[in-house]
């Protein structure tokens, strides 16, 4: 079966067969390297991408929800103002996570400023939640969410 779906901005047209997950489809077909199927259950957020907004683990999902889809991975985030505030931001917290979970952890932190302007903490720790870290506390993710979206209000105000 071909679909279509746009991945970090880019159309793409790929072959899949009824039994391929995303995860298969975005590392073999679209070269993304940020992705690993760790546990294949959809537990410790190494292929956490988000879906038209939203995180989702691609190593549960089938490729076949592409379709029509708008996909965000990693890569598409590291060269962005928001993801080098949101970035400082955790590592002034102290509270840089580790290496198998940072992509997931930056994802959500991503998901939050796009999706609010003004999240409530437990929205954000439920966030986090979805992430399985533990190597991050909540209220410095929490602080450090909102302190990037101040910084950009700020600077979307300032001409």
């Amino acid at each position: 079966m071909n679909i279509e779906f746009t991945l970090n901005g880019t159309i793409q047209k790929v072959s899949i067969t009824s039994v391929e997950r995303v995860l298969d489809v975005l590392m073999r077909q679209c070269n993304i390297k940020s992705l690993s199927g760790t546990c294949l259950e959809g537990r410790c957020g190494s292929c956490l991408i988000l879906v038209d907004n939203k995180p989702a683990y691609s190593c549960i999902m089938p490729a076949f929800f592409l379709r029509d889809r708008r996909v965000e991975t990693i890569e598409n985030f590291t060269k962005t103002r928001e993801y080098s505030l949101l970035y400082s931001e955790l590592n002034r917290e102290g509270s840089a996570s580790c290496s198998s979970c940072q992509n997931a952890i930056m994802l959500m932190g991503m998901s939050l400023v796009r999706r609010t302007q003004a999240p409530a903490k437990d929205e954000i720790f439920d966030t986090l939640a979805n992430a399985h870290c533990d190597c991050i506390a909540p209220e410095d993710f929490a602080s450090a969410v909102l302190t990037t979206m101040q910084h950009l209000a700020t600077a979307r105000k300032t001409p």
